[in-house]
């Protein structure tokens, strides 16, 4: 990696540890982006798939349905950045799907621990499930856990707010080690 490289990943990954600090100082705010970040990402997509398919109608392999998916995500896209309902919208949307999935996963989580509780009890071992009380309570926790959630959406925003800003920062710790270490 030349120094010019290195300099540019330090320096990016400075400002990646910066917009990750704010976004822990400011979690709500930080989810209230989530529409935003996915209108912008589905436009991204939708010109790179047009880009795609222009290379690709060039060589005589290129698809209807790469031009229509791009087509698609370009005017969702373009509705979601120009609309505060919609960007808000799926906003409320992501909260209650992250709810829902914790308390499926506590659920699963729970049924697993009967199993491993049976499977202990069967086999009379002490080494293999001996902790599925483990298992259990973890999925009584998630599960209580995805109800409050469900119930305080504020505060599953913050907490998705605060785990985005604790990526970002720990994407430029990476950013700048991997520019160290080349």
């Amino acid at each position: 990696m030349s120094t010019g490289y290195k300099i540019l990943s330090v320096i990016l990954g400075v400002m990646m540890i910066v917009s990750g600090i704010y976004c822990l100082a400011t979690p709500g705010l930080t989810f209230l982006a989530v529409g935003w970040i996915i209108g912008f990402n589905m436009v991204a997509d939708a010109i790179g798939n047009i880009f795609t398919w222009k290379g690709r109608k060039d060589e005589g392999l290129a698809d209807g349905w790469t031009l229509a998916g791009a087509i698609v995500s370009l005017i969702f896209g373009i509705l979601l950045l120009g609309s505060n309902l919609l960007q808000l919208s799926v906003d409320l949307f992501v909260v209650r799907m992250a709810a829902i999935w914790v308390v499926v996963i506590g659920i699963l989580r729970l049924v697993r621990s009967f199993k491993l509780r049976k499977f202990y009890k069967t086999l009379n071992t002490q080494i293999i499930a001996k902790r599925w009380w483990v298992v259990m309570i973890n999925g009584i926790l998630l599960i209580a856990v995805g109800i409050i959630g469900l119930m305080n959406p504020g505060m599953t925003a913050v907490a998705i707010g605060t785990l985005m800003g604790w990526h970002v920062v720990v994407a430029g710790i990476n950013l700048i080690s991997t520019a160290w270490a080349a």
